[in-house]
Protein backbone atom coordinates (compact mmCIF):
# COMPACT_ATOMS: atom_id res chain seq x y z
CA UNK A 1 0.00 0.00 0.00
CA UNK A 2 1.40 3.62 -0.78
CA UNK A 3 1.42 6.15 1.77
CA UNK A 4 -0.94 8.94 1.52
CA UNK A 5 -0.28 12.15 0.91
CA UNK A 6 -2.15 15.25 1.68
CA UNK A 7 -0.31 17.70 -0.65
CA UNK A 8 2.41 18.83 -3.04
CA UNK A 9 4.79 21.23 -3.98
CA UNK A 10 5.38 21.86 -7.75
CA UNK A 11 9.03 23.82 -7.90
CA UNK A 12 8.03 25.35 -10.84
CA UNK A 13 11.67 26.18 -11.53
CA UNK A 14 14.45 27.01 -9.85
CA UNK A 15 14.83 30.62 -11.13
CA UNK A 16 14.64 33.78 -9.23
CA UNK A 17 15.06 37.15 -9.80
CA UNK A 18 16.26 37.63 -6.93
CA UNK A 19 19.06 36.12 -5.14
CA UNK A 20 18.41 36.27 -1.12
CA UNK A 21 21.26 35.85 1.38
CA UNK A 22 18.87 33.07 3.16
CA UNK A 23 17.90 30.69 0.25
CA UNK A 24 17.20 27.31 0.10
CA UNK A 25 18.74 27.30 -3.73
CA UNK A 26 20.80 27.97 -6.04
CA UNK A 27 18.92 30.25 -8.23
CA UNK A 28 20.96 31.36 -11.01
CA UNK A 29 21.91 27.98 -12.11
CA UNK A 30 20.51 26.62 -15.98
CA UNK A 31 17.16 27.11 -16.40
CA UNK A 32 14.60 24.32 -16.13
CA UNK A 33 10.97 24.72 -16.33
CA UNK A 34 8.40 22.05 -14.75
CA UNK A 35 6.50 19.88 -17.74
CA UNK A 36 2.60 20.81 -16.84
CA UNK A 37 2.01 17.12 -18.84
CA UNK A 38 4.67 15.57 -16.38
CA UNK A 39 2.26 17.02 -13.69
CA UNK A 40 -0.90 15.74 -15.27
CA UNK A 41 0.53 12.23 -16.01
CA UNK A 42 2.22 12.65 -12.13
CA UNK A 43 -1.74 13.35 -10.60
CA UNK A 44 -3.46 10.85 -12.70
CA UNK A 45 -1.05 8.25 -11.42
CA UNK A 46 -2.04 9.24 -7.72
CA UNK A 47 -3.80 6.04 -6.05
CA UNK A 48 -5.76 8.13 -3.60
CA UNK A 49 -9.75 7.89 -3.24
CA UNK A 50 -10.15 11.70 -2.55
CA UNK A 51 -8.19 14.83 -4.41
CA UNK A 52 -5.12 16.48 -2.31
CA UNK A 53 -6.08 18.32 0.46
CA UNK A 54 -3.91 21.15 -1.01
CA UNK A 55 -1.48 21.95 -4.03
CA UNK A 56 1.27 24.73 -3.56
CA UNK A 57 3.47 26.31 -6.32
CA UNK A 58 6.67 27.36 -5.28
CA UNK A 59 10.24 28.64 -6.78
CA UNK A 60 12.41 30.02 -7.39
CA UNK A 61 9.68 32.86 -8.68
CA UNK A 62 6.76 30.85 -10.39
CA UNK A 63 5.35 34.19 -11.54
CA UNK A 64 8.62 34.90 -14.06
CA UNK A 65 6.99 31.81 -15.92
CA UNK A 66 3.41 32.89 -16.13
CA UNK A 67 2.52 30.82 -19.19
CA UNK A 68 4.03 27.72 -17.87
CA UNK A 69 2.59 28.70 -14.42
CA UNK A 70 -1.29 28.83 -15.99
CA UNK A 71 -0.47 25.79 -17.58
CA UNK A 72 0.61 24.00 -14.18
CA UNK A 73 -2.27 25.65 -12.41
CA UNK A 74 -5.04 24.09 -15.19
CA UNK A 75 -3.46 20.74 -14.68
CA UNK A 76 -4.32 21.48 -10.55
CA UNK A 77 -7.67 22.39 -11.56
CA UNK A 78 -8.42 18.88 -13.38
CA UNK A 79 -7.65 17.07 -10.62
CA UNK A 80 -8.54 19.46 -7.76
CA UNK A 81 -7.31 20.33 -4.16
CA UNK A 82 -9.19 21.92 -1.38
CA UNK A 83 -6.79 24.77 -1.15
CA UNK A 84 -4.11 25.63 -3.98
CA UNK A 85 -1.73 28.29 -2.91
CA UNK A 86 1.56 30.00 -4.70
CA UNK A 87 4.72 31.59 -3.31
CA UNK A 88 6.25 34.35 -4.61
CA UNK A 89 7.99 37.67 -3.38
CA UNK A 90 5.56 40.42 -5.33
CA UNK A 91 8.26 41.57 -7.67
CA UNK A 92 4.93 42.26 -9.81
CA UNK A 93 3.24 44.39 -7.16
CA UNK A 94 5.15 47.44 -8.96
CA UNK A 95 1.88 48.68 -9.92
CA UNK A 96 -1.89 48.50 -8.78
CA UNK A 97 -2.72 47.60 -12.41
CA UNK A 98 -0.12 44.98 -12.57
CA UNK A 99 -0.92 43.22 -9.12
CA UNK A 100 -5.00 43.53 -9.59
CA UNK A 101 -4.62 41.65 -13.38
CA UNK A 102 -2.06 39.43 -11.74
CA UNK A 103 -4.10 38.32 -8.62
CA UNK A 104 -7.24 38.03 -11.08
CA UNK A 105 -5.72 35.82 -13.71
CA UNK A 106 -4.17 33.38 -10.52
CA UNK A 107 -7.62 33.91 -8.72
CA UNK A 108 -9.44 32.31 -12.14
CA UNK A 109 -6.87 29.06 -12.27
CA UNK A 110 -8.19 28.62 -8.84
CA UNK A 111 -5.75 29.94 -6.70
CA UNK A 112 -7.03 30.53 -3.03
CA UNK A 113 -3.39 31.84 -1.17
CA UNK A 114 -0.67 33.47 -1.79
CA UNK A 115 2.46 33.25 0.34
CA UNK A 116 4.36 36.84 0.13
CA UNK A 117 7.86 37.33 1.29
CA UNK A 118 8.92 40.30 3.03
CA UNK A 119 12.24 40.62 5.28
CA UNK A 120 15.59 42.45 5.20
CA UNK A 121 16.68 39.46 2.84
CA UNK A 122 14.63 40.21 -0.22
CA UNK A 123 14.09 43.85 0.59
CA UNK A 124 17.39 44.33 0.14
CA UNK A 125 16.91 44.36 -3.95
CA UNK A 126 12.96 44.81 -3.93
CA UNK A 127 11.13 47.67 -2.73
CA UNK A 128 8.72 46.87 0.40
CA UNK A 129 6.30 48.84 -1.51
CA UNK A 130 5.97 46.37 -4.47
CA UNK A 131 5.03 43.81 -1.69
CA UNK A 132 2.68 45.87 0.05
CA UNK A 133 0.52 46.74 -3.28
CA UNK A 134 0.23 42.65 -4.41
CA UNK A 135 -0.64 42.16 -0.72
CA UNK A 136 -3.39 45.19 -0.89
CA UNK A 137 -4.44 43.50 -4.04
CA UNK A 138 -4.71 39.73 -3.04
CA UNK A 139 -6.70 41.29 0.26
CA UNK A 140 -9.17 43.30 -1.70
CA UNK A 141 -10.16 40.39 -4.16
CA UNK A 142 -11.28 38.16 -1.39
CA UNK A 143 -8.74 35.96 -0.88
CA UNK A 144 -6.73 37.26 2.71
CA UNK A 145 -8.06 33.89 4.24
CA UNK A 146 -5.57 31.40 2.63
CA UNK A 147 -2.93 34.62 2.38
CA UNK A 148 -0.23 35.83 4.49
CA UNK A 149 3.31 37.59 4.30
CA UNK A 150 6.09 35.18 6.10
CA UNK A 151 9.14 37.20 7.72
CA UNK A 152 12.15 35.48 7.76
CA UNK A 153 14.74 36.07 9.97
CA UNK A 154 18.04 34.22 11.78
CA UNK A 155 16.58 32.50 15.13
CA UNK A 156 16.62 35.01 18.20
CA UNK A 157 15.78 38.22 16.01
CA UNK A 158 12.85 40.04 16.11
CA UNK A 159 10.86 40.08 12.60
CA UNK A 160 12.59 42.65 10.01
CA UNK A 161 9.07 43.73 8.61
CA UNK A 162 6.92 43.67 11.93
CA UNK A 163 6.73 47.43 11.36
CA UNK A 164 5.46 47.32 8.01
CA UNK A 165 1.39 48.02 7.28
CA UNK A 166 0.48 45.17 5.22
CA UNK A 167 -3.05 44.16 4.07
CA UNK A 168 -2.09 40.18 4.95
CA UNK A 169 -1.00 38.57 8.80
CA UNK A 170 2.30 38.13 8.89
CA UNK A 171 4.35 35.13 9.71
CA UNK A 172 7.30 35.45 11.30
CA UNK A 173 9.48 32.44 10.69
CA UNK A 174 13.09 31.49 11.33
CA UNK A 175 15.42 30.97 8.21
CA UNK A 176 15.82 26.80 7.60
CA UNK A 177 19.44 25.90 8.22
CA UNK A 178 19.68 24.37 4.49
CA UNK A 179 21.03 25.46 1.87
CA UNK A 180 22.40 29.38 1.52
CA UNK A 181 20.42 29.37 4.80
CA UNK A 182 22.81 26.70 6.71
CA UNK A 183 25.15 29.60 7.03
CA UNK A 184 22.85 32.65 8.54
CA UNK A 185 22.28 33.43 11.93
CA UNK A 186 24.46 30.62 13.58
CA UNK A 187 23.31 31.08 17.66
CA UNK A 188 25.94 31.85 20.14
CA UNK A 189 28.04 28.69 20.51
CA UNK A 190 26.73 26.59 17.78
CA UNK A 191 29.89 27.52 15.70
CA UNK A 192 32.03 25.58 18.58
CA UNK A 193 33.31 22.56 16.47
CA UNK A 194 31.86 20.45 19.42
CA UNK A 195 28.68 21.42 18.96
CA UNK A 196 26.95 17.94 17.02
CA UNK A 197 22.79 18.08 17.30
CA UNK A 198 21.75 14.48 18.55
CA UNK A 199 17.98 14.92 18.50
CA UNK A 200 16.13 13.21 15.89
CA UNK A 201 14.43 14.12 12.37
CA UNK A 202 11.02 15.96 13.21
CA UNK A 203 10.54 18.79 10.54
CA UNK A 204 10.95 16.95 6.79
CA UNK A 205 8.20 18.30 6.10
CA UNK A 206 8.41 21.36 7.15
CA UNK A 207 4.46 22.94 5.83
CA UNK A 208 3.14 20.69 8.29
CA UNK A 209 4.93 20.53 11.11
CA UNK A 210 6.45 17.60 12.75
CA UNK A 211 6.59 14.09 10.90
CA UNK A 212 8.77 11.57 10.55
CA UNK A 213 10.80 10.18 7.27
CA UNK A 214 8.54 6.64 7.94
CA UNK A 215 5.15 8.65 6.44
CA UNK A 216 5.81 11.93 4.52
CA UNK A 217 2.53 13.65 4.24
CA UNK A 218 3.62 15.48 1.03
CA UNK A 219 6.28 15.49 -1.61
CA UNK A 220 8.42 18.06 -3.71
CA UNK A 221 8.23 17.75 -7.17
CA UNK A 222 11.15 19.87 -9.22
CA UNK A 223 11.48 20.01 -12.99
CA UNK A 224 13.77 17.69 -13.17
CA UNK A 225 11.13 15.54 -12.12
CA UNK A 226 12.70 14.47 -8.71
CA UNK A 227 10.52 13.23 -6.01
CA UNK A 228 11.44 14.62 -2.53
CA UNK A 229 10.92 14.06 0.69
CA UNK A 230 12.89 16.86 2.09
CA UNK A 231 14.74 20.02 -0.25
CA UNK A 232 17.38 17.39 -1.91
CA UNK A 233 16.24 14.11 -0.11
CA UNK A 234 14.86 12.51 -3.52
CA UNK A 235 12.43 9.02 -3.36
CA UNK A 236 12.06 9.33 -6.99
CA UNK A 237 11.83 10.34 -10.27
CA UNK A 238 9.02 10.94 -12.41
CA UNK A 239 10.79 10.28 -16.11
CA UNK A 240 11.51 7.01 -14.62
CA UNK A 241 7.97 5.81 -12.51
CA UNK A 242 5.03 7.30 -11.77
CA UNK A 243 4.11 9.27 -8.76
CA UNK A 244 1.47 6.25 -7.88
CA UNK A 245 4.76 4.19 -8.28
CA UNK A 246 6.95 5.81 -6.29
CA UNK A 247 4.56 6.11 -3.32
CA UNK A 248 3.62 2.95 -3.58
CA UNK A 249 7.18 1.04 -3.28
CA UNK A 250 8.71 3.96 -0.58
CA UNK A 251 9.98 2.63 2.52
CA UNK A 252 13.11 3.70 4.05
CA UNK A 253 14.69 0.43 3.78
CA UNK A 254 15.21 1.30 -0.33
CA UNK A 255 18.22 3.44 0.87
CA UNK A 256 20.96 3.75 3.17
CA UNK A 257 20.57 6.92 3.91
CA UNK A 258 16.98 7.10 4.50
CA UNK A 259 17.61 4.12 6.75
CA UNK A 260 19.98 6.10 8.73
CA UNK A 261 17.98 8.78 8.83
CA UNK A 262 15.27 7.44 9.91
CA UNK A 263 16.35 4.89 12.49
CA UNK A 264 19.16 7.57 13.99
CA UNK A 265 18.62 10.84 13.07
CA UNK A 266 20.86 13.50 11.29
CA UNK A 267 23.87 12.77 13.40
CA UNK A 268 23.68 9.28 11.88
CA UNK A 269 24.50 10.89 8.62
CA UNK A 270 27.02 13.01 9.79
CA UNK A 271 28.82 9.60 11.39
CA UNK A 272 29.13 8.00 8.08
CA UNK A 273 30.51 11.31 6.70
CA UNK A 274 33.36 11.76 8.70
CA UNK A 275 33.86 7.96 8.35
CA UNK A 276 34.08 8.50 4.98
CA UNK A 277 36.90 11.72 5.62
CA UNK A 278 34.89 14.98 6.04
CA UNK A 279 36.42 16.91 8.78
CA UNK A 280 33.83 20.08 9.28
CA UNK A 281 35.36 23.35 10.79
CA UNK A 282 32.87 24.17 13.07
CA UNK A 283 29.89 22.91 14.57
CA UNK A 284 25.89 23.43 13.95
CA UNK A 285 23.43 25.51 14.58
CA UNK A 286 20.79 22.87 14.84
CA UNK A 287 19.73 19.58 13.23
CA UNK A 288 18.85 20.60 9.46
CA UNK A 289 22.77 22.60 9.60
CA UNK A 290 23.59 19.02 10.69
CA UNK A 291 21.75 16.82 7.81
CA UNK A 292 21.75 19.29 5.24
CA UNK A 293 26.14 19.94 5.49
CA UNK A 294 26.31 15.77 6.18
CA UNK A 295 24.31 15.34 2.76
CA UNK A 296 26.30 17.88 0.90
CA UNK A 297 29.24 16.00 1.70
CA UNK A 298 27.96 13.01 0.49
CA UNK A 299 26.64 13.80 -2.58
CA UNK A 300 28.80 12.19 -4.66
CA UNK A 301 28.75 8.59 -3.49
CA UNK A 302 24.17 8.96 -3.25
CA UNK A 303 23.67 11.12 -6.27
CA UNK A 304 20.47 9.37 -6.50
CA UNK A 305 19.74 10.20 -3.62
CA UNK A 306 20.88 13.87 -3.15
CA UNK A 307 20.32 16.35 -5.52
CA UNK A 308 19.99 18.04 -7.67
CA UNK A 309 22.62 20.73 -7.59
CA UNK A 310 20.30 23.54 -6.88
CA UNK A 311 19.56 22.18 -3.40
CA UNK A 312 23.17 22.33 -2.67
CA UNK A 313 24.81 25.47 -3.18
CA UNK A 314 28.53 25.93 -2.51
CA UNK A 315 27.38 29.25 -0.36
CA UNK A 316 25.62 27.36 1.90
CA UNK A 317 29.19 25.13 3.43
CA UNK A 318 31.69 26.91 5.73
Amino acid sequence: MPFVISGITWILSYRCNLNCAHCFFDVQGDLHILDHVLAREALTSLEQSDPLAWQHVSGGEPLLFEAELHRLLEVIQEHGSKTVGLATNGFWGDSEQRAQQTVSQLRRRGVNGLCLSADNYHQSTLPIDYVRTAAEQVAAQGLKKHSFVVCCQPEGEPPSCAVQDFALPLAPVFVRKIGRGAAVGVPDGASQTGNIPDAPCRNLCCCLGETTPFEPQMVWIDPYGNVMICYGLIIGNLYESSLGEILRNYSVNHSPLLKILAEEGPIGLYRLAVNKGWQPKQGFADECALCWQSRYFLRKGWIENLGPDECYPEEGVE
